[in-house]
């Protein structure tokens, strides 16, 4: 392939790229090239939502997954230090899950160390609910799959 085909190919590819961005920023009402036209309508399912597909939806993904783990790690930790504060006597297969409560300076130091800390659903539901949770593939799956 001669070399001008080449580079030809490359310049109208570059071009389509900057017609397209020039044209979202002439849509684009925080843009200094806004050209005052109509405001895209967007629905509630996509309001302030980034692009389905986009970089800025996997970050966010990759984000929500590995705060659901740390919240899971939390209300384990939370489970085991309520055990740990019964009697030894107890088995855990028959702790009532209803009760899983631990003191805020237990798990940190700060100044609340008195306030209570409930889990308000079973220690296996809440696992359940994470592993379900742990790779969404979209952002609408996150919102099928939060906790709650």
């Amino acid at each position: 392939m001669p070399v001008g085909g080449s580079l030809n190919k490359f310049i109208n590819k570059f071009n389509s790229e900057a017609n397209k961005h020039q044209e979202t920023q002439s849509n684009n009402p925080f843009s200094s090239s806004f050209s005052g036209g109509q405001r895209p309508r967007v629905s509630k399912e996509e309001y302030g939502r980034p692009k389905a597909g986009s970089k800025t939806e996997a970050r966010g993904l990759q984000a929500k997954s590995h705060i659901n783990k740390e919240i899971l790690e939390l209300c384990n930790i939370i489970y085991e230090l309520a055990l740990l504060n019964r009697n030894e006597s107890d088995d855990e297969n028959d702790i009532d899950d209803k009760n899983i409560v631990v003191t805020f300076g237990e798990l940190f130091e700060r100044r609340d160390d008195d306030e209570l800390i409930v889990l308000l659903k079973p220690i296996k539901e809440i696992n359940a609910i994470a592993k379900g949770n742990s790779q969404p593939t979209s952002c609408q799956d996150l919102e099928e799959q939060e906790l709650t």
